[in-house]
């Protein structure tokens, strides 16, 4: 576990403040650099919480981030990671598993597995196609093989952000296709599955349907401030607050905070069961 003060960089500083702004309500840059706005937040933390308020953020501090702020990590087969030094503050990773009807991620068994062995509850999504049937693309998903109603593991999710193949003649029944695959794999896997979009996408391209309100919302949205949502959601269930590019370095991804505490995470992943 990093102990982390004025001038630390990276990507673990990120992670804090995030967590700091969620806790504390402050909107601090999330750019990975440890400056005196940060530090400001960490004694703010500490001092709610009835730590020692030096600014420096040891074991202590990190308990109640990781139990009040839960972060998490998605992937793909764009990523390296170097599992034995990730950060131990990632409780959570999506993988992705599958794209349109006929795609399967090459990486996906191996990060699971990765994952798994390092006690991170996971989870898989499908990366929407609207060029493909619903039932094509769920049946390509659900083969996958992934386990969902083990202990620890999160509700299926789909990543909704293609633009190819939506035009305004066709747009009902691209948000139709949406809804198919959800009622398939809510059917199949008895989990309710996640939403995954960002909210320009969401109403420049689809018209901003008000009607998937029922199901979790993964929101992209890189900025301090708490995101703007699409129509139909009062809140978001996981906050993507970075996003990696395509081919990073080692141990670079994009970056989430479940919005609820470390227990609730828990159970929206099934453990203790």
């Amino acid at each position: 576990m990093s102990t982390l003060s004025t001038g630390a960089q990276g990507y673990e500083v990120m992670i804090l403040q995030q967590g700091l702004n969620s806790i504390n309500g402050t909107t601090i840059t999330v750019d990975g650099n440890f400056g005196n706005g940060t530090q400001a937040a960490v004694i703010q933390l500490q001092t709610a919480k009835g730590l020692t308020a030096d600014g420096v953020v040891g074991p202590d501090t990190w308990a109640v981030l990781d139990q009040l702020a839960p972060q998490g990590m998605d992937i793909s087969h764009f990523n390296t990671i170097n599992w034995d030094t990730l950060s131990p503050h990632i409780q959570f990773v999506y993988c992705k598993a599958t794209e349109g009807s006929n795609i399967q991620d090459a990486q996906f068994t191996n990060n699971i597995n990765n994952a798994k062995g390092k006690g991170i509850i996971t989870g898989a999504y499908h990366y929407l196609s609207f060029q493909n049937t619903a039932q094509a693309q769920a049946d390509n998903f659900l083969a996958s093989g992934f386990d969902f109603s083990a202990p620890g593991t999160l509700p299926p999710a789909l990543d909704v952000e293609e633009t190819s193949g939506i035009t305004a003649a066709n747009r009902a029944s691209c948000v139709q296709l949406i809804s198919d695959w959800l009622s398939i794999v809510s059917a199949q896997t008895n989990r309710t599955p996640v939403i995954y979009t960002y909210k320009s996408f969401w109403i420049d391209n689809l018209w901003n349907p008000a009607q998937f309100g029922n199901y979790p919302l993964w929101i992209a949205s890189y900025q301090a401030q708490k995101p703007g949502l699409p129509a139909g959601w009062a809140n978001q269930t996981i906050w993507q607050y970075f996003g990696a590019p395509d081919s990073p370095p080692t141990n670079i991804a994009d970056l989430d905070q479940f919005n609820g505490t470390q227990a609730q995470l828990k159970t929206f992943a099934l453990v203790g069961i």
